[in-house]
């Protein structure tokens, strides 16, 4: 067998091998890439569970107890484990990027959306570290960030509440599994003024031990719009007083 023919069986090979280990698999690679990606973005230190890896599974609508059998074969038994493990794994399967597509800088569209909200604010100066991360998406509710990272955003939504009573709890925490399509676990907290914020602004907190995301929403009087506003449960406890300061200095008062 020539050199050629050998390389080309070799190469045959690598693609049945590949297509086998695919087909037993209850994830797709591209699945497997995005779990290993929001390991790593979110897993700060390993606790010995899977908590992490429980969410990004439940938000693929995948069936949990094949892919963390699959997962344990693979020597994941851990969310740093699924990490430390399972990355060559993921490299293998990658298929080669395809080259890059180089689009003249003149043919992006890069006209800044408005930044007329329902709640008046001046959004052109927004002080540092908080920036507008859709600034070029004119189609979408305004969203402001704390830093580089989606670790905490705001959404202006130009719209009231939805209805029902907000002073019940139910309420609010109905409306932290709608917003995180998470399976209950656990008791849901619900702390009404959890801000300090300007005259005729109310807070809301939602937030469980038993998972990550956390909500708040600002709502004013008359509820004609409000802040959905989204942090993570490590970070919280920072991120709220910046949240506020960030507030009242838009309404121009002082929380």
């Amino acid at each position: 067998m020539d050199k050629q023919k050998r390389k080309a069986a070799l190469k045959q090979w690598k693609h049945a091998q590949r297509a086998d280990l695919v087909a037993g698999m209850p994830l797709s690679p591209g699945q497997l890439h995005r779990l290993l990606d929001y390991l790593d973005a979110h897993l700060k230190a390993c606790d010995h569970t899977t908590k992490l890896t429980a969410i990004f599974l439940h938000v693929e609508q995948l069936e949990m107890d094949k892919v963390f059998s699959w997962l344990g074969e693979h020597g994941g038994y851990c969310d740093c484990e699924v990490l430390a493990n399972l990355t060559d794994l993921d490299d293998s399967l990658q298929a080669p990027p395809p080259a890059p597509r180089i689009v003249s800088r003149q043919k992006q569209n890069r006209t800044p959306r408005s930044l007329d909200t329902a709640a008046g604010w001046n959004l052109a100066n927004l002080p540092a570290p908080w920036r507008i991360a859709n600034l070029y998406a004119a189609n979408e509710p305004i969203r402001l960030t704390l830093g580089k990272k989606d670790g905490c955003t705001i959404t202006i939504v130009e719209s009231p509440m939805p209805p029902g009573d907000q002073a019940s709890d139910e309420y609010w925490s109905s409306l932290w599994y709608s917003r995180t399509a998470l399976p209950p676990r656990g008791a849901v907290q619900v702390t009404h003024g959890a801000m300090a914020l300007p005259a005729g602004l109310r807070s809301t907190l939602v937030r469980t031990p038993a998972w990550i995301p956390v909500f708040c929403w600002v709502v004013p009087v008359p509820n004609l719009w409000n802040l959905e506003i989204r942090t993570e449960l490590n970070r919280c406890a920072g991120d709220l007083p910046q949240i506020a300061t960030l507030i009242s200095c838009l309404t121009g008062g002082q929380a």
